[in-house]
């Protein structure tokens, strides 16, 4: 069983990592229905490995052309890079603070049904904002601001931060395949801090429990899930809008609620 329970965290981690539906909201459900053991901080840095993986793998061709702005001295050009840090930064700064206390506190049950259902309602009334023809390098630093402060929501488990991320976007009226690539360009540097506050509190505990061999395994797992995951919505969204993920989280979080209420 505790095998098995690797390789869930792995899918649960991969699946719903950059789909609009919260993966935080899921690891913890799964944690409350099954009991087992905690996985350790390992682990979870491993299936953020993962899917940071996965997500540059994907965005291979975008990760180029930063590097080459960065190694050729052209930040200025586009500024892209400029903006993709400013829309970081509520996140990485309110993370640092709060990221233990949310870890500890904000994970119950309710909470997660109830923001669930109310960020699911926020992202049917975006995405019916008129689409303009936006892409999402071309965002400026305004824009930037407002979907980096969206961001910050994502730290209320439940709320997903490629939904909340998608949800500003799309508010602000980019189609909803510029929304979610920009979604997914953001979570590289969320998902290295998060990875980096992992590591922080490995190093201050006096002793880490490690198993190479189910880390790597949920790490492949996430790394495989995550990719197939993110195959399928920028095929989906190509096709139709968000309400599969909306009527999924809505059902869920009233389904949570008449379980443990």
């Amino acid at each position: 069983m505790f095998e098995l329970q690797f390789f869930l965290i792995g899918i649960i981690q991969g699946v719903t990592e950059f789909l609009p539906i919260s993966s935080s909201g899921h690891l913890v459900l799964f944690a409350k229905l099954t009991n087992w053991e905690d996985q350790g901080l390992f682990t979870d840095i491993s299936v953020h490995f993962g899917t940071l993986f996965a997500v540059v793998m994907y965005l291979r061709k975008d990760i180029y052309y930063f590097l080459t702005n960065i190694f050729q001295f052209k930040l200025f050009e586009d500024q892209i890079i400029f903006k993709i840090i400013l829309a970081t930064l509520p996140a990485i700064i309110l993370g640092y603070f709060i990221y233990d206390y949310v870890s500890l506190y904000f994970r119950s049950i309710q909470l997660i049904a109830l923001s669930s259902i109310v960020f699911a309602i926020i992202l049917f009334f975006a995405d019916r904002v008129k689409m303009e023809s936006k892409s999402w390098n071309k965002i400026t630093y305004i824009e930037a601001v407002v979907v980096g402060l969206f961001q910050v929501l994502a730290f209320i488990p439940g709320a997903s931060r490629a939904g909340v991320t998608i949800t500003g976007a799309r508010l602000l009226g980019y189609d909803r395949l510029n929304a979610a690539r920009f979604s997914m360009i953001l979570s590289i540097p969320i998902i290295l801090a998060s990875m980096t506050l992992s590591l922080i509190n490995i190093f201050k505990e006096q002793y880490v429990a490690v198993n190479f061999y189910q880390s790597f395994s949920a790490s492949l797992v996430a790394f495989i899930t995550a990719l197939l995951s993110i195959i399928f919505l920028m095929r989906f969204i190509k096709k139709a809008n968000f309400n599969i993920f909306i009527i999924y989280r809505i059902l869920l979080g009233i389904i949570l609620l008449v379980i443990y209420v």
